[in-house]
C-alpha cells in the first residue's frame, strides 16, 4: 500500500512539476498571483487524486480481506482473481476475453447447496460507446443436462440486458399469468414443451417472487444467475444471496433432475444412460440477433464533437 502511495505521488510530482513550471508560466504566460494560485491548484488537485486512489485501495483491500474471512468461516474457498478461466454462459460468449474480468471467486461447491460466486466486470462496445458493467455471477450446477432456457428480467438492465445479443423473436416464449411481463423467456425452436417441463407453474411463483430483478439462464447442466455487484461483506446483503441461491438449487434441481431430451442421438441400448446425460445439438443454443442500439450509440457518441463544430462553425460564419 505505502509503496502504491509513494509511486503514485513520484509520478504526479513529475506531471505537476512540468504543469506548474513550464506549461503555466510559460506555455499560458501566466504570472504574479494567477500564476501562485494556479500552482497551488495544481498541487491540491494532484494531492486529492493520490488521496483518493490511495483510500479507493485501502478499500478493496479491506473488502476482499473481509470476503476471504468469510469464505473461511463457511467452509468456502476464497480466490482474488480467476480471470484466465472460462466461466461459461452468454458473458463468455458474446464478449471477448480482453473485455472481461473475473474476481472475488467464492467457491462453495462442496457445500449442502453446492454453488460458485464471481464478480465479472465487462465492457460492451468499442471507443467513446463502450459501456462498463459489473454483475455478481454465480453458477449452480443441476443434476441433469436440461435445454437452454434464458429468462431475462424485464426490471433492470441485469447482464442477459446489456449484452450485445438478445434471443431472437422466434425463440420467445409466451408464458402464463404476469410471468411473460417480468421476464422475457427464449428456448431452443422446437423445445417449447421442454422449456415448460421445467419452467412449471410453481417455479415460476418462486422465480416472481425472489429473482423478479436477476437474469437466469440454464446452459448445459448449469444454472448461470447474474445478481447486480452486491456487497457480499454486508450481513444483510450476504443473507438474502445465500437465501435465493439455496431457493433456486433446489427448485431447479428438482425440475431438471428427471428431464430427458428425447431428440438426443440415441445411445447403444448396453450402454448406461441416466435420464438428461444427453442433449441434442440444437437444444444447447438459442437463436438470438443483435441489440443495433448500442452500436449506434457508439457511432453518434464519437459524431458529437464533430456535429458541434459543425455547427458552431456555421453559427460563427
Amino acid at each position: 500500500m505505502g509503496l502504491l502511495v509513494a509511486g503514485l505521488s513520484i509520478a504526479y510530482m513529475g506531471i505537476a512539476g512540468i504543469i506548474a513550471l513550464y506549461l503555466l508560466p510559460v506555455g499560458l504566460g501566466l504570472g504574479g498571483a494567477t500564476l501562485t494560485l494556479a500552482q497551488l491548484g495544481v498541487v491540491i488537485a494532484g494531492a486529492v487524486l493520490v488521496a483518493g486512489t490511495a483510500i479507493r485501495v485501502l478499500r478493496d483491500r479491506r473488502r476482499r480481506a473481509a470476503l476471504s474471512d468469510i469464505a473461511r468461516a463457511l467452509g468456502w474457498t476464497y480466490r482474488p482473481d480467476i480471470g484466465d478461466r472460462l466461466w461459461g454462459g452468454s458473458i463468455d460468449e458474446q464478449i471477448e476475453r480482453g473485455n472481461r474480468t473475473a474476481v472475488d471467486h467464492l467457491d462453495a461447491t462442496d457445500t449442502d447447496v453446492p454453488f460458485d460466486s464471481v464478480e465479472r466486470t465487462f465492457v460492451v462496445g468499442d471507443g467513446e460507446g463502450a459501456t462498463l458493467h459489473t454483475v455478481r455471477a454465480v453458477r449452480i450446477p443441476l443434476p441433469s443436462e436440461a435445454p437452454r432456457i434464458s429468462l431475462r428480467s424485464r426490471r433492470g438492465g441485469g447482464a442477459l440486458t446489456v449484452l450485445p445479443r438478445h434471443a431472437a423473436g422466434r425463440s420467445e416464449l409466451r408464458l402464463e399469468g404476469d410471468f411473460s411481463d417480468v421476464f422475457e423467456v427464449a428456448a431452443p425452436s422446437g423445445y417449447e414443451t421442454d422449456a415448460l417441463y421445467v419452467l412449471t407453474p410453481d417455479l415460476m411463483a418462486i422465480l416472481l417472487d425472489e429473482s423478479a430483478e436477476l437474469d437466469l439462464e440454464i446452459v448445459d447442466r448449469t444454472l448461470h444467475v447474474y445478481f447486480p455487484a452486491v456487497d457480499l461483506t454486508d450481513v444483510d446483503e450476504l443473507a438474502r444471496f445465500l437465501r435465493v441461491i439455496a431457493i433456486l438449487q433446489e427448485r431447479f434441481a428438482r425440475r431438471t433432475l428427471l428431464y430427458r431430451d428425447d431428440a438426443a442421438v440415441p445411445l447403444d441400448p448396453l450402454v448406461y444412460r441416466r435420464a438428461g446425460d444427453t442433449l441434442a445439438d440444437r437444444a444447447r443454443s438459442v437463436d438470438t440477433r443483435m441489440r443495433w442500439w448500442p452500436v449506434i450509440t457508439g457511432v453518434l457518441t464519437g459524431l458529437v464533437p464533430l456535429l458541434i463544430a459543425v455547427v458552431w462553425m456555421s453559427l460563427d460564419g
